[in-house]
């Protein structure tokens, strides 16, 4: 399921810098340009969003990422320049009904300069549209810029036990 909307005009979103971008539902023709946003990002990026190094996504995990019944992926780009995606993020369903996952994948080049944390506010929106009450986060306990995103969502206190922090997001109406 997607966010009404989405995927015809994008969500806007204008960074620190004033530069406009436009968020959207992903589709299965993004793949090449989400292949080259994970090639624009470091080794340490994709470490923080995967928890390894993975180079890319293979054409099946992509599928599965654009599956409307496992959940809804988002790709941003400015407005300049719609062909290159500079952000994806994943709002996926889990086994627990009405618990998602969240995660995001920001080139280098567009970190820092408020996109993280507006992509975080427009997932939990998305996911109340699809009828989930709380996200869930896995994050490098060394990943300081994401900790600080999902702090702006009122996310309870984490306690970092180990090398990675599970964080759960209670997803209020009207928030």
């Amino acid at each position: 399921m997607s966010a009404p909307g989405t995927r015809r005009t994008g969500h806007p979103i204008t960074l620190a810098d004033g530069t406009l971008t436009r968020t959207r539902e992903a589709a299965p023709a993004d793949l090449g340009p989400v292949q080259a946003l994970h090639r624009r990002c470091s080794v340490g990026s994709r470490a923080m969003r995967y928890h390894a190094g993975t180079p890319g996504l293979s054409a099946a995990g992509w599928r599965l990422l654009c599956d409307p019944q496992r959940g809804t992926t988002l790709v941003t780009a400015t407005a300049q320049r719609a062909d290159r995606i500079i952000a994806m993020t994943n709002v996926m369903r889990t086994d627990r009904q009405g618990v998602g996952e969240f995660a995001v994948l920001i080139e280098d080049a567009w970190q820092s300069k408020g996109l993280g944390t507006a992509l975080a506010a427009h997932a939990a929106e998305v996911a109340r549209r699809i009828g989930l009450h709380t996200l869930t986060a896995a994050v490098a306990a060394a990943n300081a810029p994401m900790l600080h995103v999902l702090e702006r969502l009122d996310v309870p206190a984490a306690h970092v036990t180990g090398p990675v922090v599970d964080i759960e997001i209670p997803l209020r109406r009207g928030r």
